[in-house]
């Protein structure tokens, strides 16, 4: 998997990060209406596949028996399993689950916490299927790529980004900045300094490499060496 030197991730940087700015209008985009989630977490594509957001959300929750709120699917986490036959999907199937039951219950003592961990075992199973590679303790150790997940609730996402370190050799610049779209309607920007859309849930996680579809698109931004 592929990472960017010192020089490139200095060519990307900005000490003036704003709304974001867009890759080299004369590139023809290969998947230009995909979503958030296909850039941030795939380095392109979209689709409804089994290991994409869409899907893997739509399987994690289904309506309670009376049809007002959302609960954990009882077979979620034997779906995980059967489908993809992955250990650290599992495990991360497996937090949900023991965690699930208490972050609905608002009264529970430790909802707070179980919804944290919910959020993040969602966000790090996404990133797992999606073939990104955990940095050290579950991808709480910084890195120089990060993923941030955008959430209004504990079992939703609404947007997806892509973290870069920005203040390599440089440190009094913002110490990251973001590279993100937005469903599709806007192309790839860089430089932002805001996770777009002002959600009130961050999950940041960190990885150690990035994939060979985010390079392709880097490679057409503003300061690539």
């Amino acid at each position: 998997m592929p990472v960017l030197t010192a020089a490139q991730l200095q060519g990307l940087a900005s000490n003036n990060l704003g709304a974001g700015t867009e890759l080299d209008p004369d590139w023809p985009d290969p998947y230009p209406d995909a979503p958030c989630w296909g850039y941030a977490l795939f380095g392109g594509p979209g689709g409804h596949a089994a290991n994409t957001p869409p899907t893997i959300f739509d399987q994690a929750w289904s309506f309670d028996a009376e049809a007002e709120d959302f609960v954990l699917n009882p077979g979620f986490v034997d779906w995980v399993h059967d489908t993809f036959g992955n250990a650290a999907a599992d495990a991360q199937a497996q937090i949900l689950a023991a965690n699930a039951a208490t972050a609905g219950n608002d009264a529970a003592p430790g909802s707070a916490a179980a919804k944290q961990a919910c959020t993040r075992a969602l966000a790090r199973l996404c990133m797992i299927l999606s073939g990104l590679t955990l940095s050290g303790n579950g991808g709480a150790a910084p890195t120089q790529y990060s993923i941030v997940m955008a959430s209004d609730g504990w079992r939703t996402w609404e947007h997806w980004a892509l973290g870069l370190a920005n203040n390599v050799g440089a440190p009094d610049n913002p110490a990251v900045q973001y590279t993100q779209r937005d469903a599709g309607v806007n192309p790839v920007n860089t430089r932002c300094g805001i996770v777009w859309g002002n959600h009130p849930i961050l999950t940041t996680l960190y990885v150690a490499e990035l994939l060979p579809g985010h390079i392709e698109y880097l490679q057409h931004a503003v300061g690539w060496p």
